[in-house]
């Protein structure tokens, strides 16, 4: 530079190996042309930066509180609106069944003209009925979930059974390549946890652009953390999210697909399955660049665990 003050803080490495924070400042000697003598100031503000670390880790821990007192008030909520509707929405499905049963046998068979307007219509409310309770039954689930059997899981026989599952209901979407490390087992419903996997494989190949399957792939990548958490994330090769949603996305009833697609619940009930698992959901994107949705679960406890652990699989520690 020349002519104007430098100021940079970095790392440094101590000679025992530890790491310290320096601020470096200094100012060029002469008053024109280039710098080529400076005077300046290293400081070590080590203590500084590890009090702006912990507040933010703070100001982190705080916000995820907030989520998770926001997300037990609407479960809550929810589980209220479920009770009260339920009932009656059984009713209307069973009548509505009734009285499309009806037109068809006045109409012999074969509705025709009025009776047929009529039929159109009853379907139609039957439909409408029908979606209203999947999203009752998405708020029974998410609100009070199931009495859960939980055992010891293998985290891939539960990826492979969901895998095969989502490849039915993508209709041939992305092809999904697996990339399988060693990951301990965990204490897990393995029904629930592999409805959390369905999901964001099924939201995965919906993410992808249109055209050949075979131009788009899913990622499901397995690997043990630095905290011995199996880990298992779903990649894909989408336009992403947007920053302004990312921050939303694991909120109820919030989802970025059309009116009548979806409820908005699916990433709110794979958030409450996984953290009442004792792990922890997570998601990264960039607009262009995919999406990467992370799941990590505590290993089980080592005296539940067999000696014998399978290839593949990360033998339990003693």
């Amino acid at each position: 530079a020349a002519g104007g003050a430098y100021a940079s803080e970095h790392r440094l490495r101590r000679g025992d190996g530890t790491y310290a924070w320096m601020a470096s400042r200094a100012v060029p000697i002469g008053d024109a042309g280039p710098a080529r003598e400076w005077v300046g100031t290293m400081a070590d503000v080590s203590d500084r930066v590890r009090v702006e670390e912990a507040r933010a880790a703070e100001a982190r821990g705080q916000r995820r509180l907030v989520v998770a007192e926001r997300m037990a008030s609407v479960g809550t909520l929810a589980a209220g609106v479920a009770h009260e509707i339920n009932n009656p929405l059984a009713y209307m499905i069973v009548n509505l069944d009734l009285m499309i049963d009806e037109l068809v046998e006045l109409g012999g068979g074969a509705t025709a003209g009025r009776f047929h307007e009529i039929e159109g219509m009853a379907r139609d409310a039957r439909e409408g009925a029908e979606r209203v309770r999947r999203i009752v039954r998405g708020l029974k689930t998410f609100a009070r979930p199931d009495a859960e059997s939980v055992t010891v899981v293998d985290l891939h026989e539960v990826l492979e059974t969901s895998i095969d599952i989502a490849l039915e209901q993508t209709e041939g979407g992305a092809r999904i390549v697996r990339e399988f490390g060693s990951v301990p087992l965990v204490e897990a419903d393995d029904v629930r946890l592999g409805q959390v996997f369905i999901n964001l494989l099924v939201n995965a190949a919906q993410a992808m652009p249109a055209g050949d399957a075979g131009d788009h792939d899913i990622h499901v990548v397995t690997t043990t953390d630095a905290a011995g958490r199996a880990v298992a994330e779903v990649r894909d090769s989408g336009p992403g999210i947007p920053p302004e949603v990312l921050g939303r996305i694991f909120d109820p009833f919030f989802t970025t697909k059309p009116v009548g697609v979806g409820t908005g619940l699916g990433l709110s009930i794979c958030h409450n399955i996984v953290t009442g698992m004792g792990g922890e959901i997570t998601v990264a994107s960039r607009p262009g660049e995919g999406t990467v949705f992370r799941v990590a679960l505590p290993p089980a406890a080592a005296s539940l665990v067999p000696r014998w652990c399978p290839p593949g699989r990360a033998a339990p520690s003693t």
